[in-house]
């Protein structure tokens, strides 16, 4: 299946290339002599184009998780985190975001997957508490005797906990692509890197009162 997605994403750039050019020129050489209809249908392909190109994009990246071998190291997660917020708070300049982060434990990891995990989970609960006076996120570290769990808490729109089930599925979403931007791809991508570290993944939530994401990370990695 990996190397399906992989091949298949490669052979529709061409097409999505051509799609998107003739687009391009058709508007550029030819706007005039169409009607207001004609330049919004135009414009619907170019969007659609857009979007399964970003589609492509995310299904490639995908299916690299599963084929990268993991390159191991000792990081300290609290300048993991850190630099993640930064880049969050970059793509969302108007938005009033409040981290509260405690100490978090080091960890064996692959700095880049992991990297992603982060990422995807607190853009995540940025994008859906943006609705909000302010977004707040607030993260923190427990254990067990095996396994450091990290926790991922927003105020946002949350989620119906009898579909819960559908987040971590490719291609699956709880919200409408019109309302909350993305492909359904994030969450998938997040529990396949967990799942190569030897943790898991899980959530809780309740429609209008947030969500919180959990992961787990053995303390003592194989590899």
């Amino acid at each position: 299946l990996e190397s399906f997605s992989y091949s298949v994403s490669h052979d529709l750039r061409a097409p999505l290339r051509h799609i998107s050019g003739f687009v391009d020129l058709l508007v550029k050489k030819n706007r005039a002599g169409l009607d207001e209809k004609g330049v919004r249908y135009l414009d619907y392909i170019k969007e659609a184009s857009q979007e399964m190109s970003q589609l492509i994009d995310d299904l490639l990246r995908f299916s690299r998780v599963g084929r990268t071998e993991l390159q191991m190291a000792s990081f300290e997660m609290n300048n993991l985190v850190e630099e993640t917020t930064r880049a969050i708070q970059e793509d969302y300049p108007d938005q009033e975001i409040r981290w509260e982060i405690t100490s978090l434990p080091p960890v064996t990891v692959d700095y880049g997957l992991m990297r992603q995990v982060w990422i995807n989970l607190l853009s995540n609960a940025v994008k859906y508490s943006s609705k909000k006076a302010y977004s707040l996120v607030q993260v923190e570290a427990s254990e067990t005797s095996a396994n450091y769990i990290f926790k991922i808490q927003d105020n946002g729109v949350g989620f119906d906990e009898k579909y819960g089930h559908k987040l971590f599925g490719t291609f699956q979403r709880l919200h409408s692509a019109e309302d909350y931007e993305g492909t359904g791809i994030g969450l998938a991508m997040v529990r396949r890197i967990v799942v190569r570290h030897g943790g898991e993944v899980w959530a809780e939530g309740k429609i209008g009162e947030g969500a919180t994401f959990y992961f787990s990370l053995p303390k003592n990695p194989k590899g």
